[in-house]
């Protein structure tokens, strides 16, 4: 996981080889919380259930980098 701040006080974190944006880490938590309510087999609800604790850690990382950076 890396952290990339533009100038624009734009704050990302890399996951999977992608930049988000908080708001979008949300939205991704979001949609993957949804596909488990919706049902999903054992193996993609073991792994919708690692990217959520993923992209959890991750949105930490952002916040505590914004709040550093204030």
């Amino acid at each position: 996981m890396s952290i990339q701040i533009n100038f624009a006080h734009d704050i990302r974190v890399e996951y999977r080889g992608h930049f988000y944006a908080e708001d979008e880490l949300r939205e991704s938590i979001w949609l993957v919380n949804m596909e488990l309510r919706n049902g999903l087999p054992r193996r993609e609800r073991i792994e919708a259930k690692r990217q959520i604790a993923e992209m959890e850690s991750c949105l930490e990382a952002l916040l505590n980098t914004a709040e550093a950076g204030h």
